[in-house]
């Protein structure tokens, strides 16, 4: 072998090392690129499926709150509806009782608490009289 022929063999041997050690390189990076890819999914999952699932029962209550504040809401229509009848009703009956001498207290509240000139007034402050003057007993 001539001394040519050693050298190509040499650059042959060197050169197909380097390009063997430069396609290794290139693989492991690419390699491990793809398993932190791959951890990171994997971690994402792990984060995201208990969240899906929360924000799932989440949104059930959220629907069940809704339902429940719609029926509150429609009792509380009622409850005003019925109040405006009962309070209209109380002073056409108390009037109808005055033009006939009948002397009443004060009308209780209709509302269990509320504000009177700043004061703080319940139902159950106020007394109901045994009897009612000028009412004729049985």
């Amino acid at each position: 072998m001539t001394a040519e022929t050693w050298g190509a063999l040499i650059a042959a041997v060197l050169g197909s090392g380097l390009l063997t050690a430069v396609t290794n390189n290139v693989w492991q990076r690419r390699r491990a690129r793809a398993d932190t890819a791959a951890v990171l999914n994997e971690t994402a999952l792990e984060l995201v499926v208990p969240l899906k699932e929360e924000i799932k029962e989440l949104r059930g209550e959220v629907r069940v709150v809704r339902q429940q504040n719609g029926i509150m809401a429609r009792q509380l229509r009622e409850y005003q509806a019925a109040h405006a009848l009962h309070q209209a009703w109380d002073i056409s009956a108390q009037a109808a009782l005055m033009t006939h001498g009948v002397e009443l207290p004060p009308m209780p509240p209709l509302a269990p608490t509320f504000q009177i000139r700043g004061e703080r007034t319940r139902a159950e402050d106020y007394e109901l009289p045994d009897t009612v003057e000028g009412a004729e007993s049985d």
